[in-house]
């Protein structure tokens, strides 16, 4: 595995699809699209030519996975990870599940706003209740044990945290960690850190430590570009693993053992214990991090002349928001709200963006940065072009 295979080599572009108008420039979704790495190809041959390959992996993940991710920890934390406290699920969507399901079922579980889109629905489906808690607008809208307080009841079970934050890119840095976490241990709940995007920050969090008051739902989506492998996991201590593994068996059972195959690879590569040829430590998902935040700060400088829309730089993740109060306002394109907005620059300016409303964030608008300068420059124009003409209409009317 060649280091120009991750990370350095452009990535391919799923950004301009053919819809039913005119080609669509969708930067709605939250993908990172590179050439699946040599080291992941030939673990999956590997896996595919074995006399097993056809048989079930084991339930608790491939020894060499959770092994793989023990390592990637023990690397960050500094503190020894014991294999046996990871759990693969069929990605981190599925850890999430079978993490609050194993923490909170029958409880509440207190959610920072703005938050991924789905966690509403995934913490409903695993038997708890959801509660948002609005994060504090003049600390890029994280939430501080004060606000958590203000929601805690005693039905109240874990605390949800993603960092940098889907959509905002806002991240909490070591300090307000810390407070959480005590936050959690005096309250007696579980504090669930949603790991997925922990190379793309301004701050790496160096603390995680699962024990009686903390889970890290982690997988290899984002920041090791293998969405397609559907790969994630759970570091939990002994009785929640246990709890979450009894989960696993009883909605995914194991996860494909050739996709568990290349996820080690790739994990074993940046973990520096690949074999021969593996990277110096962390070295792909370093220049992945590195491309993500210039294409971050050219998103912000796209959009910045985009009239009636205002983004609001990210510390780090990979999207982008937009406020559009003043699209809204003026209500161009005959708009009333986020969501009927991004229907109508889809169509308008042919270009995909979220509704911010989906993620708590009502009034905004979310893009995904992991395109090129060209692409992002493009969707800018054309939404220059659009809202343009829709306030000579509004003026003119």
């Amino acid at each position: 595995m060649t280091g120009s295979a991750r990370g350095s080599s452009p990535a391919p572009s799923l950004a301009v699809r053919e819809d039913t108008g005119p080609p669509v420039i969708d930067l709605s979704s939250g993908q990172i699209l590179e050439p699946l790495p040599e080291a992941a190809r030939a673990a999956i041959r590997r896996a595919t030519e074995s006399p097993e390959a056809s048989g079930y992996a084991p339930g608790p993940g491939r020894a060499d996975l959770r092994t793989a991710v023990a390592d990637h920890y023990a690397r960050r934390t500094g503190a020894a990870t014991d294999p046996d406290h990871v759990t693969v699920t069929a990605g981190a969507r599925h850890g999430l599940f079978a993490a609050v399901a194993a923490a909170a079922a029958g409880r509440e579980v207190l959610v920072p706003a703005p938050h991924w889109s789905h966690y509403p629905t995934v913490i409903r489906q695993a038997g708890a209740v959801p509660v948002t808690v609005a994060g504090d607008p003049l600390h890029g809208l994280l939430v501080d044990p004060a606000r958590l307080d203000a929601a805690w009841t005693p039905r109240t079970g874990a605390v949800l945290v993603n960092s940098p934050v889907n959509p905002s890119g806002a991240c909490y840095d070591e300090g307000r960690l810390r407070e959480l976490r005590a936050w959690a241990a005096a309250r007696n709940v579980r504090l669930i850190v949603d790991d997925i995007y922990w190379a793309y920050g301004s701050h790496i969090d160096t603390r995680l430590l699962p024990g009686p008051h903390e889970v890290v739902v982690g997988g290899a989506s984002k920041v090791y570009a293998l969405a397609g492998l559907r790969i994630g996991w759970v570091w939990a201590e002994p009785a929640l693993g246990a709890a979450v593994r009894e989960i696993v068996e009883h909605t995914t059972g194991p996860v494909s053992g050739p996709a568990q195959a290349a996820a080690a690879a790739v994990l074993a590569y940046e973990n520096g214990t690949g074999g021969t040829g593996a990277a110096v430590a962390g070295a792909g998902v370093a220049r992945r991090a590195d491309r993500l935040a210039r294409q971050r700060a050219e998103a912000v400088q796209a959009m910045a002349a985009v009239p009636y829309l205002r983004p609001v730089p990210p510390a780090g993740g990979i999207y982008l928001c937009l406020d559009a109060s003043e699209a809204l306002g003026l209500r161009l394109l005959g708009a009333g709200d986020d969501q009927e907005l991004c229907r109508a620059l889809r169509s308008g300016a042919g270009v995909g963006l979220r509704a911010g409303s989906t993620f708590g964030m009502p009034g905004f608008l979310r893009l995904c940065v992991a395109e090129s300068h060209e692409v992002l420059l493009t969707a800018a124009h054309r939404l220059t072009t659009c809202l343009t003409a829709a306030a000579r209409e509004v003026t003119h009317h």
